[in-house]
């Protein structure tokens, strides 16, 4: 078994062609295949270089991995013309000298006389009567009337009529290959024996069923897998959403959990299971229990999807993605480690993230409290006083852990006759600035001793000057 994820480098990998290439994946991972990357950039016009390479960094940051590629067609083009001549020699396609203007021209015709446009096939008969033109050309396939049947591994049978399709362009009049040939004669070539494509390509199946037996090789086996739609229920768009890889790892969604949302739609492992790893996919998943319907893409679930995720993950395999949201000059892991444990269920991605920990990266003289925490949490005109003697009782606690700080908090409360709520608030808006963290004798912790005496103090000469 051999499957092959084909993108035309034309822009960004969208999420829809990542999904293709993952369900490619699981299905020759679950059956022992081949896994091939091709990168289909015959299309002079639209194909660049850039997309190409942004492709296969999205694909590896996802995790994707083949086995063959990734290959470029545009270092083919010789053994597509080769192959568009052997047809040619076997009277299986023939020399076309229409102009545009010639075809432009039968299109208005059909269009004014209320009729849908088909190719007259004016060369075709030329052709086989020894009546050719010269001049520029293109090569067209001879369709052969008759039914073309299949069986798709989603969709079912699937049935059309020879008589619907015109004959149909192999080659350019610049020699440059159209989609039809080169992905045909590759395919043929690098011996794939499954296509799992977009619903959008379903049109071009009988013309590549009509190629294959054309060229004497056996039909793969085809898959088309239903479009994803946005929560309007229409076609994925920039409305509705981002539409490629590279936005969502911008966001702050980990690969893991974008490879998990993707997986979902469309398949399921059954029951009620939502998180799973691609290995674990890999051992139950199947193209023929993919969903005929659309799927809707719901950012929504991506982004509790990847809290689910992040909440998991311990911070060594966090800090590497995190890295790019932490600015020039990123604290390394050994520093934000605690950090990011305190941290990682609190938000629901890398962004969230990192915004949190920017209370323990920034330096003392940079930390701003927060206006609404400040005017409800600092009051009493003895508050000054009860953090001086907070900080003398943190000084003094040894070790300084969770346990001793905590105890020294709330014996010095106890000895004022107040709740313990009126000393933490305070001391969490002197650590962090704000008016919500984790746990605050954990927030000490991590900062150390050092630091969190320092931000205290920092807080009572506030105070002391607001008193003057």
């Amino acid at each position: 078994m051999k499957l092959r994820f084909a993108p035309s480098p034309t822009g960004f990998l969208h999420v829809g062609g990542a999904r293709t290439a993952i369900f490619n994946l699981l299905h020759a991972r679950r059956y022992g295949g081949t896994y091939l990357l091709r990168i289909e950039d015959t299309d002079v016009e639209r194909s660049r270089q850039h997309h190409a390479e942004q492709i296969v960094s999205s694909l590896t940051w996802l995790g994707v991995e083949w086995d063959e590629g990734p290959i470029y067609q545009s270092d083919r083009l010789e053994r597509y013309r080769e192959r568009a001549a052997e047809l040619v020699a076997q009277d299986k396609a023939y020399r076309c000298y229409c102009t545009i203007e010639e075809l432009e021209a039968d299109r208005a015709a059909a269009e004014k006389a209320g009729k849908q446009w088909h190719y007259s096939g004016r060369c075709r008969i030329a052709a086989e009567i020894g009546d050719e033109r010269e001049g520029p050309h293109v090569i067209r396939f001879k369709v052969t009337p008759g039914p073309i049947h299949f069986r798709d591994l989603i969709r079912g049978d699937v049935h059309f009529e020879g008589e619907l399709l015109d004959d149909f362009v192999l080659l350019r009049s610049d020699d440059n290959p159209t989609y039809h040939l080169s992905v045909v004669v590759d395919d043929i070539d690098m011996e794939v024996t499954h296509v799992a494509r977009g619903d959008d390509h379903l049109s071009n199946t009988p013309k590549h069923i009509l190629l294959f037996r054309a060229f004497g090789a056996d039909v793969p086996t085809f898959a088309h897998l239903p479009l994803i739609l946005g929560s309007d229920k229409k076609r994925l768009s920039k409305r509705t959403g981002a539409t490629s890889v590279e936005e969502y790892r911008d966001l702050g969604i980990v690969p893991e959990a974008l490879v998990n949302f993707l997986t979902l739609l469309g398949w399921s492992p059954g029951g009620d299971r939502e998180l799973f790893t691609a290995d674990e996919a890999s051992e139950m998943f199947d193209l023929s229990d993919v969903n005929k319907a659309p799927a809707v893409f719901d950012p929504e679930k991506l982004l509790w999807m990847n809290g689910q995720y992040l909440m998991r993950m311990p911070a060594d395999e966090i800090y590497p993605h995190l890295v790019p949201f932490l600015g020039d000059a990123p604290p390394s892991l050994d520093e934000l480690r605690g950090a990011i444990e305190l941290n990682k269920s609190r938000g629901r991605t890398l962004r969230d993230i990192a915004d949190l920990l920017q209370s323990y990266t920034i330096a003392d003289e940079e930390l701003e409290y927060d206006a609404e925490a400040s005017k409800k949490h600092l009051k009493g005109d003895d508050l000054a006083e009860r953090m001086r003697e907070l900080h003398a009782a943190l000084a003094a606690a040894e070790p300084f852990d969770v346990n001793t700080t905590e105890e020294a908090l709330r014996q010095l409360a106890e000895s004022h006759g107040v709740g313990a709520g009126k000393l933490i608030h305070p001391l969490r808006l002197a650590l962090t600035g704000r008016g919500s963290s984790p746990p605050i004798f954990d927030v000490a912790v991590v900062l150390g001793k050092e630091k969190s005496l320092r931000r205290l103090q920092r807080l009572i000469d506030s105070l002391d000057a607001i008193a003057r």
